[in-house]
C-alpha cells in the first residue's frame, strides 16, 4: 500500500509541474501579444503619415496662403475644434499601442513628431480665434478685419478700460508676429476712444463748475468731433451746445473754427 507522504509529494510535483507550465505558457502568449503590438505600430505608421499630412494641410488652410501668420475670414472656432480631435485619434506614441519606447519604429516616431507640431498650430489657430471673439466684442457693428488693419472700427458704448486690460493680458503668451501686431492695435485703438471719451465727459462736468475760455470750447468741440461712436458723440454735442450758448456758437461751428484755426 502506498504511503500517504508519497501520494502528497506526487500531488506537489503534479501541481507545481502544471503551474510551471502556465506561468510558461502566459508568458509566450505575452511576448507573441506584445510582437503582434510591435508589428501593428510598424504598420499604422504609413496610415498615421497620411492622415497627419492631410490634415496639415487642412490646418494650412486656416490660414492666409500668402500671410501664414494670420487666419482666413472664414476660420471658425469649431472648425479648429473638429481638426483637433481628429488629430488627438491618431495613434503615434509607445503608450498608443501599449510598447515600451525603445521598440517604437522609427518612422512612427518621426509621425509622432510632426502631430505634435501640427497639435501646436492648431493650438495657436485656437487661441487666435479665441483672442479675436474677445477684441471684436469691444467694438460696435463693423468688427475689425484680421487680414489687415482697419482704423475705421467704433467701440461699443460702456465699454470698460480694465475688459481691454484684462485682454491685452494674454498677449504676452503669442509669438511676435503680424497676427500680434493687428491685435495689439485693435486693442490700442479701443482704449485710445475710450480714454477720448473719458476726458471729454470729464472736460464737459468740470465746466459744468467753472468758467472756460472760447478756446478751451472750440477745443472740446472738436474733441468731440473724434468720437465714432455717433450714439455717444450726439450726446455729447448736446451737452457742449448747452455750453455753447454762453459763446452764441454751435458745437458744430466751434469744432470747424478749430479746425482751420490749427
Amino acid at each position: 500500500m502506498e504511503k500517504p507522504l508519497f501520494k502528497h509529494a506526487g500531488v506537489y510535483v503534479t501541481a507545481i509541474l502544471a503551474l510551471g507550465i502556465c506561468v510558461g505558457g502566459y508568458y509566450v502568449t505575452n511576448q507573441r501579444q506584445y510582437q503582434e503590438r510591435v508589428a501593428y505600430a510598424s504598420e499604422a505608421g504609413s496610415q498615421a503619415k497620411n492622415e497627419i499630412q492631410e490634415f496639415a494641410q487642412q490646418t494650412e488652410e486656416l490660414y492666409q496662403e500668402d500671410e501664414p501668420e494670420l487666419l482666413d475670414e472664414k476660420a471658425s472656432v469649431s472648425e479648429v475644434s473638429s481638426l483637433q480631435s481628429e488629430v488627438n485619434r491618431i495613434q503615434v506614441s509607445a503608450e498608443d499601442f501599449q510598447i515600451e519606447e525603445d521598440s517604437m519604429p522609427e518612422d512612427l516616431e518621426e509621425v509622432a513628431a510632426e502631430k505634435e507640431d501640427l497639435s501646436n498650430r492648431l493650438t495657436e489657430a485656437n487661441d487666435k480665434l479665441h483672442m479675436q471673439e474677445q477684441i471684436d466684442a469691444f467694438f460696435d457693428e463693423k468688427t475689425p478685419n484680421w487680414q489687415e488693419l482697419t482704423e475705421d472700427v467704433v467701440i461699443k458704448e460702456g465699454l470698460q478700460q480694465e475688459a481691454i486690460d484684462e485682454v491685452s493680458e494674454n498677449f504676452s503668451f503669442f509669438s511676435e508676429d503680424q497676427w500680434l501686431e493687428l491685435a495689439k492695435s485693435y486693442a490700442q485703438s479701443a482704449s485710445e476712444q475710450l480714454q477720448n471719451i473719458e476726458e471729454i465727459q470729464k472736460k464737459l462736468n468740470d465746466a459744468k463748475e467753472q468758467e472756460i475760455t472760447y478756446e478751451q470750447y472750440a477745443n472740446l468741440a472738436a474733441q468731440i468731433e473724434e468720437v465714432r461712436n455717433s450714439g455717444q458723440q450726439e450726446e455729447f454735442e448736446q451737452a457742449a451746445d448747452e455750453l455753447g450758448q454762453r459763446f452764441g456758437v454751435s458745437t458744430e461751428a466751434a469744432a470747424a473754427e478749430s479746425t482751420e484755426t490749427y
